[in-house]
């Protein structure tokens, strides 16, 4: 499966540029993740069975674990949690026989790259230098990638 990680201007440009819409996507052999702020809207106006869209915020264990949650509820709830890692999980295995992965979050770097990094994981078919080339700025999100991995290694 090829992977690929973008930011979301990129991301929407690829859409635009292959015609891909709510109404033709799931003619595509492609799965798509579309990672936005809280409150943010994405691409897609609605899931399809190739088509996730996934809101949270970019945010490290570290960060997370010095925040104090009773001040900001509104940011409590925009953190990367174990339901959305489950729901993700079931969507990433229910697309696995497709030719393409592209994800993306704002920059393209952290949360797109976690979950890119774990899609690699599982059915990269390249090496880890290649995947590297093909998305280069990426600096996978750790917690991200601890609760997918916790939702695979629950699987087996």
């Amino acid at each position: 499966m090829k992977i690929l990680i973008r930011n979301k201007v990129e991301f929407n440009k690829f859409m635009e540029y292959n015609g891909i819409t709510d109404e033709n996507v799931e003619s595509k052999n492609i799965m798509l993740i579309s990672i936005n702020d809280p409150g943010k809207f994405s691409y897609f106006k609605e899931e399809h069975l190739n088509v996730k869209i996934i809101h949270f915020w970019d945010l490290s264990e570290e960060n997370i674990q010095i925040m104090d949650y009773k001040k900001d509820e509104k940011l409590f709830n925009g953190i990367f949690n174990e339901k959305q890692a489950k729901e993700l999980y079931k969507f990433i295995i229910s697309n696995k026989d497709k030719d393409m992965a592209l994800i993306h979050c704002s920059a393209g770097i952290s949360r797109s790259g976690g979950i890119g990094t774990f899609i690699f994981d599982l059915y990269g078919t390249i090496t880890w230098e290649e995947f590297k080339r093909k998305n280069p700025y990426i600096l996978p999100n750790a917690h991200i990638l601890k609760l997918l991995r916790k939702e695979l290694h629950k699987d087996k």
